[in-house]
């Protein structure tokens, strides 16, 4: 089940995606965004996000637990303003390869055609292979790659779809 996240979610959406951070992205992120230090930090911007609203925040329930979350809204990137970015999709490891991300991924291009936006990014890290294989299933395009200085040190890539 698919509904906004709440205050009370947001431990649970920081194991989820610091668990992701740790073991998808070990060998070709900054290994200092991995360590403890690094997901206490990641867990404080995360509570940011949703305090400030910036973002609109989503979470799936199965059986009354939190096992994914998706976040989007406006991009700040400079040569692409005015489109809709999908900030985080994350799925806990458990129930990754079930649909969920799909789900997810529906989810937010129909918000974005809703609210009348015309073109979706999504940045994902160029050695995530199996993220950029999903967004591409489903559509969208490599736009642009670019070395993801500090905090990251990371090669980073955008991909596009038309809404």
């Amino acid at each position: 089940m698919l509904r906004e996240t709440k205050k009370v979610d947001i431990d649970m959406i920081s194991e989820i995606v610091n668990d992701n951070w740790k073991r998808i992205y070990k060998g070709y992120v900054n290994p200092q965004l991995l360590n403890d230090r690094g997901c206490e930090k990641r867990t404080c911007e995360l509570k940011a996000d949703f305090i400030s609203g910036r973002l609109a925040e989503y979470v799936w329930e199965e059986q009354n637990q939190v096992v994914a979350m998706l976040s989007f809204g406006d991009t700040e990137d400079t040569d692409k303003k005015g489109a809709f970015e999908i900030w985080r999709i994350y799925v806990a490891l458990d129930f990754q390869g079930k649909g969920i991300g799909d789900s997810l991924l529906t989810f937010a291009e129909q918000k974005a055609k809703e609210l009348g936006y015309k073109e979706i990014i999504i940045w994902a890290f160029k050695e995530n292979v199996h993220a950029l294989s999903f967004y591409q299933k489903h559509g969208y395009i490599l736009d642009k790659e670019e070395y993801l200085s500090e905090p990251y040190l990371a090669m980073g890539v955008r991909l596009c779809k038309k809404v």
